[in-house]
C-alpha cells in the first residue's frame, strides 16, 4: 500500500503536535481523560499557573505590595496540624478541582469557594447541583483572585494564649496581590483577627504537627535574603508558636515545596515520596527520608518514615486530610492502588478516596484545598505511652483539653477507653488536676506479655465530640507489659582527684533487659558539668572532699549512688593549701617518725613512682630551694 507524501507530513505534524501539548500540560500518557478537564481546561484561561510566569518574573519586586505586617498573636500561639478538626474547605472559582473532590466534602463538611462576582457564583451555583453537590454545605466568598493555588494564599490558622482563633497573613511569594489579599478578605468575613506575618513563603511549603515543629524546604530562606535563617525561625517561633526544621530541597527544578515529596500524618508519622534509581531525585529524597528517621516527635519518638512510591506525574504525597477523609490523588496507574494501600495501612480507621484530576507531580489536591480549622474545635493534647511497660505498676495517663467554644466540658464524658489483648473496651474516667484544661487517670496493672490498646475521648456542651487519636478505636494508642530487672550502679562510689587533672564519670550499670537508660546528677561540684550524660570537670588545685548523687533509670526503675570526690593538691601533704618546708618536715615525719600520713597519699606522690618514699622528699627539697619542678609534672 502507497501512502502519499503528503499524508506522511499531515501525520508526522500530528505526532509532533501530540508530544507537545503532551509535554507542555506534563500529561501521564497512562492516565485516563477526567470528566472534568475540558471544562477545567477552559477555566485555565482564568487563572495563573502554580509556577512563576515570564512576565511575573520580570514583577519580583512587586511580591508584597499591599502586605500589612502587625504584632505577633499573644503568646503562646499555637498551629493545628492537618488532622486536627476541620469544618472544611476553601477553593477558588474557576476550579482546579473535580466536582466528585467538591461532592465528596460536602457530604459532611462545608465548601467555601472564592470567586470574582455574582455571576461566577450563578455559574458555580449551576455546576455544583449538576454535579450532585450538597448545596447546603456550600458558601461563596465575593473576591478577586488570581489562581486557584488556595493552599500557597491561603489563610494560616492559629489560635492565641487565649484560646482564641487568629490567621496568619505571610507575605504569597507570587505577585499576585489579589491572591495575597485572600487572608485579609477571609478575616473581616469571619470576624477573626489577622496577623501580617513578614515573611515571604508559600502554604505548600510549610506543614506543622499542631506540637510546635514547623517543616518547609529551604525555598523559605532563598525567598528572605534580607533575614538570617535565625530570623526567619523566629518570626516562626513569635506568629505560629512553632519551632523550625527547614532541609535542603530535593529538587533542582520546580516549585521546591515540601508538599512535593512529605507530608505528616499525624505527630509521629511522616509519609516520604520515593522514586525509581534512575530519578535524579533518588539519593537525595533517601537522603531525607533517613534524616527524618532520626529526628525525635513531638511524641518523644524518632519519626516513623512511610515511603510511597511515585511514578512519573504521580504526586501520591500530594493529599489532604479532612476530619476521617484522605483525598489522594490518582493517575489511573497500577500504581495507585500501592498507594492508597499504603496510606490505609498508615493511617487505620481513616476513609482514603483516589480522585484523578489535571494533577502534576508537583501540584495536586494539597495545593488547591486549603482546610479551614474549626475555630471553636475541641483539642485533646496527650504523649502516649507506647513500647514495653513494667507489668507491676498502674499507668498514668495525663491529658491537656482545650474547650476552644468555652461552652465547658461535660464531666462524664471524660473517659479513656483501653482494653487488654483482643478484650471489648473497658473506660477509666479522667480526672481534673489543678492545672486548667488538664486531666488525669491509672489504667490499672495487667499481666507480663498483655497488649494494651487505649484512646481519649471527651464532649464539651456545644456537641462536639473528640477523641485522641482523633480516629478513635480504630487507631487506638499500644503499648505492651513486661517483667523487669531494675537497673544496678555497679561502678565505683568515690575518687581520688588531682589538681589539674580531668575528672569524667559514666555510670557502669547492670541491667540486662534494658540497653538504655536516662542519667541524672544531682549536687554534683561547681567545677564539674554534665554533657551527653557524663559528669566532667578540671578539678581545683585544692584539697576537699565532695560528693554527688546519680541516678539511672531504665523506664520501669531506678537505682542511686551517691559518690564522693577527694580532690587534692600533689606536694600539699598537711593540707594547708600551699606547698613549702612545713610539707617536707611533714612527709619526713611520716617515713621516719611515725607521723601521720598524707590524706590522701596519693598527696604525697611527688615524684608520681606510685611509692611515698625518700625520693618524694628530696623531690619537694629540689622544688623549694633548687628550682625543681613542682609536684606531679616531671
Amino acid at each position: 500500500m502507497k501512502i502519499s507524501v503528503k499524508v506522511l507530513v499531515w501525520l508526522g505534524l500530528i505526532l509532533f503536535m501530540t508530544a507537545w501539548v503532551q509535554a507542555y500540560n506534563k500529561v501521564d500518557m497512562n492516565r485516563a481523560p477526567d470528566p472534568d478537564e475540558k471544562v477545567q481546561a477552559s477555566q485555565k484561561s482564568n487563572s495563573l499557573p502554580i509556577e512563576l510566569t515570564p512576565e511575573e518574573m520580570t514583577r519580583l519586586n512587586e511580591i508584597g505590595i499591599g502586605f500589612r505586617k502587625t504584632a505577633p498573636p499573644l503568646g503562646p500561639p499555637r498551629n493545628p496540624a492537618e488532622w486536627e478538626p476541620m469544618t472544611g474547605g476553601l477553593i477558588r472559582w474557576p476550579l482546579g478541582i473535580p466536582y466528585p473532590i467538591i461532592k465528596e466534602i460536602s457530604e459532611d463538611m462545608e465548601v467555601w469557594t472564592i470567586l470574582a462576582n455574582s455571576s461566577e457564583q450563578t455559574q458555580a451555583t449551576t455546576a455544583y447541583q449538576n454535579n450532585g453537590v450538597n448545596m447546603s454545605n456550600v458558601h461563596f466568598i465575593i473576591a478577586r483572585t488570581n489562581s486557584y493555588w488556595t493552599r500557597d494564599y491561603g489563610p494560616w490558622f492559629i489560635f492565641d494564649g487565649n484560646r482564641n482563633q487568629g490567621i496568619v497573613d505571610h507575605i504569597y511569594n507570587r505577585p499576585r496581590p489579589q491572591d495575597d489579599s485572600i487572608p485579609m478578605v477571609i478575616g473581616s468575613l469571619w470576624g477573626i483577627p489577622v496577623y501580617g506575618m513578614d515573611l515571604i513563603t508559600t502554604g505548600g511549603n510549610h506543614m506543622s504537627d499542631g506540637l510546635g515543629t514547623s517543616m518547609s524546604t529551604d525555598l523559605v530562606y532563598d525567598e528572605n535574603p534580607d533575614k538570617t535563617q535565625a530570623q526567619v525561625d523566629s518570626i516562626m517561633k513569635a506568629y505560629l508558636g512553632n519551632d523550625y526544621l527547614v532541609m535542603d530541597d530535593v529538587e533542582s527544578s520546580g516549585i521546591h515545596h515540601i508538599d512535593c515529596w512529605a507530608k505528616l500524618l499525624n505527630p509521629t508519622t511522616i509519609l516520604v515520596k520515593s522514586v525509581s534509581s534512575s530519578t535524579p531525585s533518588y539519593a537525595a529524597l533517601n537522603q531525607r527520608a533517613a534524616f527524618l528517621a532520626t529526628q525525635i516527635s513531638a511524641w518523644g519518638r524518632p519519626y516513623n518514615v512511610v515511603r510511597v512510591f511515585c511514578p512519573t506525574n504521580a504526586a501520591y504525597t500530594n493529599s489532604i486530610i479532612l476530619n476521617n477523609k484522605v483525598l489522594v490523588p490518582i493517575i489511573n496507574s497500577p500504581y495507585d492502588t500501592a498507594a492508597l494501600r499504603v496510606y490505609r495501612e498508615a493511617m487505620p480507621g481513616y476513609e482514603v478516596l483516589g480522585f484523578t484530576g489535571s494533577w502534576l507531580a508537583d501540584d495536586a489536591i494539597h495545593c488547591r484545598i486549603m482546610g479551614i480549622t474549626d475555630r471553636y474545635m475541641l483539642s485533646l493534647d496527650h504523649i502516649p505511652l507506647y513500647d514495653t511497660l513494667s507489668w507491676d505498676q498502674n499507668y498514668f495517663i495525663s491529658v491537656k483539653i482545650t474547650d476552644h467554644s468555652k461552652t465547658g466540658l461535660i464531666p462524664e464524658s471524660l473517659l479513656v477507653y483501653y482494653k487488654i489483648n483482643s478484650e471489648p473496651f473497658d473506660t477509666v474516667h479522667l480526672q481534673p488536676t489543678v492545672k486548667a484544661d488538664s486531666f488525669y487517670t491509672y489504667l490499672p496493672s495487667q499481666l507480663p506479655g498483655s497488649k494494651i490498646s487505649y484512646f481519649i475521648k471527651a464532649a464539651d456542651n456545644s456537641g462536639r465530640v473528640e477523641t485522641h487519636p482523633p480516629i478513635g478505636a480504630p487507631g487506638a494508642h499500644v503499648f505492651y507489659t513486661a517483667g523487669n530487672t531494675p537497673p544496678q550502679i555497679v561502678s565505683a562510689d568515690s575518687f581520688i582527684c588531682a589538681g589539674g587533672d580531668t575528672f569524667r564519670y559514666y555510670p557502669e550499670i547492670y541491667d540486662p533487659d534494658d540497653s538504655v537508660h536516662t542519667i541524672t546528677y544531682l549536687e554534683f561540684p561547681s567545677w564539674c558539668l554534665v554533657q551527653n550524660d557524663s559528669l566532667w570537670g578540671e578539678v581545683p588545685d585544692t584539697a576537699s572532699l565532695e560528693s554527688f548523687t546519680v541516678i539511672a533509670a531504665d523506664p520501669f526503675h531506678a537505682d542511686t549512688q551517691t559518690v564522693s570526690l577527694c580532690t587534692y593538691k600533689c606536694g600539699d601533704v598537711n593540707r594547708d593549701l600551699t606547698i613549702d618546708i612545713g610539707d617536707v618536715v611533714y612527709l619526713t615525719n611520716y617515713l621516719y617518725k611515725s607521723g601521720s600520713a598524707p590524706w590522701p597519699i596519693e598527696s604525697g606522690d611527688c615524684n608520681k613512682d606510685s611509692n611515698v618514699d625518700v625520693g618524694d622528699v628530696v623531690y619537694l627539697i629540689n622544688y623549694l630551694f633548687k628550682f625543681g619542678s613542682p609536684p606531679c609534672q616531671m
